[in-house]
């Protein structure tokens, strides 16, 4: 069980329309996601294109662009239409380890981070009182992006982070794609200086401190967000 990553159009998220749907051979080589849902359901793909839709997503985001317009200084848009999708998933413990290690560079530096060389991972108290550091500094600290607490992030570019209920009501937080890439590539090379070898702890390893689940979490979301931010769609994260 891990935290997934997606970018992707956020109707991933909420649902598919299998509508119009007509039976034909399904070539089992096929990695599309249409196929791979259709083979669960019981159903075959028919040789039209699959029509993906959201329109709760649609209104969203036009309510979110008005709203934001003068803020964000853009247009805040994506292809809500595409079915482009690319997703991996990271292990829970991995995730928090690399959120630690680049709460622990901003708040107490590059000479503090290499302290994690060699370190099982660390207390629940010392996650919790970091973590809730990086919630006191806010925009003060250098990775918000990353740490205050986002689980979608959009194609803006203005340094900044919406809280904003989502298309079900629930209140959500959304940070840029952009910024992300830049705050990952920052903790990463600093990560690098600490302890180099930690650039090629193959995602097969089994992690031999906090640095090494956190290169390997960061390789992976670091790979999807500079995905997105090319594409020009929403990262998100499940799990």
């Amino acid at each position: 069980m891990g935290v997934g990553h997606s970018a992707s159009p956020l109707h991933r998220v909420v649902q598919m329309d299998m509508s119009g749907l007509t039976t034909r051979p399904l070539v089992k080589a096929s990695l599309s996601a249409a196929d791979s849902i259709a083979e669960v359901l019981g159903t075959h793909v028919g040789d039209g294109p699959v029509r993906f839709h959201s329109p709760s997503i649609v209104a969203w985001r036009r309510r979110l662009t008005t709203k934001y317009r003068d803020q964000l200084g853009e247009e805040l848009a994506w292809d809500e239409g595409s079915t482009f999708e690319i997703s991996e998933d990271v292990a829970v413990s991995a995730d928090v380890m690399f959120r630690y290690a680049a709460a622990v560079l901003d708040q107490r530096g590059r000479s503090e981070l290499g302290t994690l060389i060699g370190r099982g991972e660390p207390a629940f108290q010392e996650l919790d009182e970091a973590f809730d550091e990086s919630s006191r500094r806010g925009f003060g600290g250098k990775f918000p992006h990353l740490l205050l607490g986002a689980n979608y992030w959009l194609p803006y570019k203005r340094q900044l982070i919406i809280e904003e209920p989502n298309w079900d009501g629930r209140l959500d937080r959304y940070g840029s794609v952009y910024h992300l890439v830049d705050e990952i590539t920052a903790v990463r090379a600093a990560m690098s200086e600490m302890q180099p070898a930690v650039a090629s702890v193959s995602a097969q390893e089994a992690p031999q401190n906090v640095l090494e689940a956190a290169c390997q979490a960061s390789e992976t979301i670091s790979r999807l967000a500079a995905v997105a931010a090319s594409k020009q769609v929403p990262l998100w994260t499940t799990g």
